[in-house]
């Protein structure tokens, strides 16, 4: 937000002309004789052709070929709704004082000599920054320039240079996007982690079911040494165990006719005794 600088009421003004002007009688009371009127034929103002809100800016006033100046005072023409002064921001020739009052759009610039300062002669250059508080065309204009030497005579200038300056809105920052981070994947709860594919299944298609049969759809192939069971028998250990059965059984056989022949005998004798 511009913040006006504050006006000083006309009285301030007019006292700090009181003060120029006297010191330019004190001068001329301890000068030389009375002398001619100090000359000029021009001034020219040179501003910055644009401007932004909120950034100050210069503006330069020269007055041409110029004689036996011991004190000037440039008037100038500013909007003070659209520019407001940069307060100690003036700066005049070297050896003086220099001040600035502002009154409505009115800026009044003041320098004054100092002391045992000579006069000046030839292009007297002064400058101040003004603020522009919005956006749109500010005209500049000197409506007066007025010249003393050390005796108190004056030269005026009505009317001698004015400009425009067009004020810009400041321009508005383009937000910087964000960089925005990929959404973590959230569990859904109750969810179940599909295991790996059962390693014995001789598989790694995950699209087969964990329970199924991994004989189902394969053909058995027959090997040396007899024939290997299917699915659902036990283990082939590669040994043929009918012979040793069948042995077995005939053993079994023997003894079980060797036991029934050794009873009738036993009661064979037994019978015979008992007659």
């Amino acid at each position: 937000m511009q913040h006006r600088l504050r006006l000083r009421p006309r009285a301030t003004i007019v006292s700090s002309t009181l003060v120029a002007a006297g010191a330019i009688g004190l001068a001329a009371l301890t000068a030389s004789p009375a002398q001619a009127a100090p000359t000029a034929t021009t001034a020219t103002i040179d501003a910055p052709t644009t401007a932004t809100v909120g950034a100050a800016f210069d503006v330069d006033l020269t007055i041409a070929a110029t004689t036996d100046v011991y004190a000037y005072e440039i008037t100038l023409d500013a909007d003070a709704d659209s520019v407001a002064y940069v307060e100690d921001s003036v700066a005049g020739p070297d050896g003086g004082f220099d001040s600035v009052e502002q009154d409505g759009d009115a800026l009044t610039i003041v320098h004054t000599r100092l002391g045992t300062s000579p006069a000046l002669s030839g292009d007297l250059a002064t400058s101040i920054s003004l603020t522009p508080g919005a956006a749109g065309t500010v005209d500049l204009a000197v409506t007066s320039i007025t010249l003393v030497d050390a005796s108190g005579a004056a030269t005026t200038l009505t009317d001698p240079a004015a400009t425009t300056v067009v004020v810009e809105a400041a321009a508005t920052a383009t937000p910087t996007a964000t960089p925005t981070a990929a959404p973590t994947a959230t569990p859904t709860p109750g969810a179940t982690a599909t295991a790996d594919p059962d390693p014995g299944t001789g598989t790694d298609d995950p699209s087969t079911p964990a329970d199924a049969d991994p004989t189902s759809g394969a053909t058995a192939v027959a090997a040396g040494g007899g024939d290997r069971p299917t699915g659902g028998e036990l283990a082939w250990t590669g040994a043929d165990v009918a012979p040793w059965i069948a042995a077995s059984l005939a053993l079994l056989a023997a003894g079980g006719t060797l036991i029934t022949l050794r009873a009738r005998r036993a009661r064979r004798e037994r019978t015979g005794a008992a007659e």
